[in-house]
């Protein structure tokens, strides 16, 4: 059967959704990062929008440091420096992704990392920290939240999306267990919409805002 070029598009992000291992879906996007912005942009790729839009609705705009994790090609950063953040770092357990963010020369530090793994910053360092299209199967444990909680400074804001799996209890029982401990309180939450409406697929997702305390 002949794959449509809309198909063409999304065959390795279905590949990543459905990766058995964070290793898996790291050397598929090694390979995909030469056409993973081209490909992303025709299926009308949302999450980079949608958190950058509700990171500004919530945390001013600053030249204090913000953390993107999950750099992929550098795309969040692009828009957040747009936007003013004028510190932004990265990380992402693609080599291949990273260096290609590396091209734009917008980021003050990009490093290999992973959410799940302790990440080396300090605790308090960020202002913020974002993730798009980084929480769902395939891609990052819901414990990298732990992480990013603790390299978020109290009084900043973690905007993050959740796509397909992690939606509904898995990931509210995750929310309210750091609520429950006094790690954070959540600000806001979009309505649902699709991640990818150009793409054969809907894709469901969120995105969140939750204050660090």
């Amino acid at each position: 059967m002949k794959i449509s070029s809309k198909d063409e598009k999304t065959q390795e992000l279905h590949k990543v959704y459905t990766s058995e291992s964070p290793e898996q879906a790291s050397a598929i996007y090694d390979s995909w990062s030469e056409n993973y912005e081209k490909h992303m942009s025709g299926v009308g790729y949302t999450h980079p929008a949608m958190v950058a839009s509700m990171l500004s609705r919530h945390q001013p705009v600053s030249k204090a440091p913000v953390l993107d994790a999950g750099t992929g090609t550098g795309v969040m950063g692009e828009i957040l420096t747009a936007l003013g953040y004028s510190s932004v770092f990265g990380f992402d357990a693609s080599e291949g992704m990273l260096e290609r963010a590396a091209t734009k020369d917008i980021y003050e530090d990009l490093r290999s990392a992973r959410l799940g793994e302790p990440l080396g910053y300090a605790d308090d360092h960020f202002a913020a920290s974002v993730a798009a299209g980084v929480f769902t199967q395939g891609h990052a444990p819901l414990d990298g939240l732990d992480e990013l909680v603790r390299v978020t400074r109290p009084g900043g804001h973690i905007v993050f999306t959740i796509s397909r799996t992690y939606l509904g209890k898995i990931f509210e029982a995750k929310a309210r267990s750091l609520e429950d401990a006094g790690k954070w309180r959540q600000k806001d939450a979009s309505n649902r919409y699709d991640s990818a409406p150009s793409s054969d697929d809907v894709l469901p997702s969120q995105v969140f805002t939750f204050e660090v305390i």
